[in-house]
């Protein structure tokens, strides 16, 4: 229980089978109480799975939670808006009295950013921005802020990608978004460090997490497959290509997330850190 006393805070967390809802429950095992997030999603924006089995977003996850012997807060916030992240935060800090632990976890459903850049629409480029760059560096603001005041040293852990480190093509939104989340991993390890805060980024490569992708519905539809056949065909050609055997399991990186909010990882930070195995070396 290496993180008992600790409370973390973890965005994108509703997801049935997605690394948020895996790094909360492993959070929790290692006794941390959790606060939870995620945006009420139509049915449209859910993968089949979770609308099959009625799946009830960060509400079940919390059921979790607690079936663990931990506290847990589920909040509902939309990360495009910066006063919903503020109150997010706010929110943590007066339920738990203290907050150690920011997870930024929450991405843009992706699919409607895989074009060429000359085809991009800005609307989705803005989209992708302000969730996986502009909400994570508000929620390091004001988390960040909170670990300061209380002086207790503090964990900020950023969900990047392998494509944070290699673009590919019709990924520039996806891309961008994910470069600027390592700079300002190290920018804002260097800020805080002063303050006992580490900052550190978790880049996967390929994950098995029957994510929503707008691209995906439409490629499956076109191929009169449903979406998880088509799912399942990419996770196996993934697999292939991978030196390991597999694409990623959710548990996988909340495994590497937990270490880094862990006491283990006390003299580590800026780094941004690979789970792809071995798709990727950099």
């Amino acid at each position: 229980m290496t993180l008992e006393g600790k409370v973390a805070l973890v965005t994108g967390a509703g997801g049935m089978r997605g690394v948020g809802r895996a790094t909360a429950l492993k959070l929790a095992s290692q006794g941390a109480d959790v606060a939870i997030t995620d945006i009420r999603r139509p049915a449209d924006d859910l993968p089949p799975g979770e609308v099959r089995s009625e799946w009830q977003s960060i509400d079940s996850v919390a059921d979790e939670v607690r079936g663990l012997g931990r506290r847990v807060l589920p909040i509902y916030a939309d990360l495009s808006e910066s006063q919903q992240i503020e109150d997010l935060v706010a929110q943590a800090v007066d339920h738990f009295g203290r907050l150690d632990i920011m997870v930024n976890n929450a991405r843009a459903v992706i699919g409607r950013d895989k074009v060429p850049v000359t085809e991009l629409d800005e609307d989705v480029w803005h989209h992708f921005l302000s969730i996986n760059t502009t909400a994570v560096f508000l929620c390091t603001k004001f988390a960040g802020r909170e670990m300061v005041r209380m002086g207790n040293g503090g964990r900020i852990v950023n969900i990047a990608s392998n494509a944070g480190k290699q673009a590919s093509a019709d990924g520039a939104a996806y891309s961008s978004s994910k470069f600027a989340v390592i700079g300002l991993t190290q920018a804002s390890a260097l800020d805080l460090a002063a303050h006992g805060i580490t900052v550190n980024a978790v880049c996967p490569g390929p994950i098995n997490t029957d994510r929503m992708s707008y691209w995906e519905r439409d490629q499956a539809a076109q191929r009169g497959l449903t979406q998880e056949q088509f799912r399942a065909q990419i996770v196996s050609a993934s697999g292939e290509r991978t030196p390991l055997g597999r694409i990623a399991e959710a548990g996988d990186v909340a495994n590497l997330v937990s270490f880094l909010a862990g006491p283990d990882s006390e003299f580590i930070t800026g780094q941004s850190y690979n789970v792809n195995g071995g798709l990727l070396f950099h």
